[in-house]
């Protein structure tokens, strides 16, 4: 991967997802910015249960960043 870092804008109403900041031409809303990290990383993976089970279809760089409360949540389902 090259040393410029990757940013994504993704808007925190309808998901969509840009290369650039704004508005969402979808729904209007303000995109947040978000860095999903390198190929490899693992943030890039949806969280997973013990036995492999995907309980989120988000991927973890986005449950860190838009709702954290969510990533908690699941992680004490998983976690008891």
């Amino acid at each position: 991967m090259s040393d410029e870092a990757f940013r994504l804008y993704v808007c925190p109403c309808c998901f969509t997802a840009d290369l650039a900041p704004g508005v969402c031409s979808e729904c209007g809303h303000t995109r947040a910015e978000c860095d999903p990290g390198d190929p490899n990383n693992p943030c890039r993976k949806p969280p997973m249960d013990a036995a492999g089970n995907i309980t989120s279809r988000a991927p973890l760089w986005w449950l860190m960043r838009s709702a954290p409360y969510l990533r908690k949540k699941i992680e004490q389902q998983t976690n008891p």
